[in-house]
């Protein structure tokens, strides 16, 4: 009895129809798959698009530099011509005739030498405060300038003499030049003699050489024209005559731009 129950349920399982399928299952089986081609169909895919934009742009790059070739070509083109119109510019002949005479314009030296009246004026004001000093004696009459010169002792050429002499009978008065204080009155072993040193304030001193006769001593204070000593003819010295001189700072300068 199971045995024809089993065979009566296999005949039917054989013998069902595909037709009584469900529509659903139908048109899953059927219509999805035919579906799914028709999109891919008429559907590009994102990197068919991409090569599609792709091309354009190469195409469009190519149409500007085509556009843009022939003006750059034009351009190189003219400047060599400009470049030959002006290499086969005709020079200007330019000439003067036979026998005419060219003028030339020269500047003009408008500067002039200064006068020995200005040089000598300009010498004066080599004074601190523009003072002048008095004579160291009566009658200057000088000797032997400042500068350098052929030593009068020795016969040496080239001694630079930093003062001025003064040719005077010896024991004539040798005078302060200007009041200040004696700072050296003695006899010197370095060619002067005897010799004073006023100070006169202002880096400023005189000096006062081969003196026969001393009048003040050290610190003493002295006005301008007292006598303060006689002349004389002791040291380095060829005669009776005062050598002077004036110190500045140290410096001896020209006593002629003081006196």
């Amino acid at each position: 009895m199971n045995t024809a129950s089993s065979g009566r349920g296999r005949r039917r399982a054989e013998g069902r129809p595909s037709s009584l399928l469900l529509p659903a299952q139908s048109a899953k089986q059927d219509g999805l798959p035919s579906l799914g081609r028709r999109r891919a169909a008429g559907q590009a895919s994102p990197l068919t698009r991409l090569g599609r934009v792709a091309g354009l742009a190469a195409a469009a790059a190519s149409m500007v530099a085509a556009a843009a070739l022939p003006a750059a070509t034009a351009q190189n083109q003219a400047l060599p011509a400009a470049a030959d119109r002006a290499a086969v510019t005709t020079p200007v002949d330019v000439g003067v005739p036979t026998g005419e005479k060219l003028m030339f314009k020269r500047s003009t030296v408008t500067s002039q030498a200064a006068p020995a009246a200005k040089k000598a004026a300009a010498a004066k004001k080599t004074s601190a405060a523009g003072a002048r000093l008095a004579a160291p004696v009566k009658n200057m009459k000088t000797s032997s300038g400042f500068g350098y010169r052929v030593n009068p002792v020795t016969g040496a050429a080239g001694e630079f003499h930093n003062g001025l002499d003064f040719a005077h009978p010896c024991g004539t008065p040798v005078r302060a030049a200007r009041p200040g204080k004696v700072t050296e009155a003695s006899s010197t072993p370095y060619g002067y003699g005897n010799r004073i040193v006023v100070d006169h304030g202002n880096g400023v001193k005189t000096t006062y050489n081969h003196l026969q006769t001393i009048s003040v001593r050290q610190g003493q204070q002295v006005s301008a024209g007292q006598k303060i000593a006689g002349l004389g003819t002791t040291g380095n010295s060829t005669g009776c005559h005062l050598h002077f001189e004036v110190m500045v700072k140290g410096k001896a300068v020209d006593p002629k731009g003081w006196l």
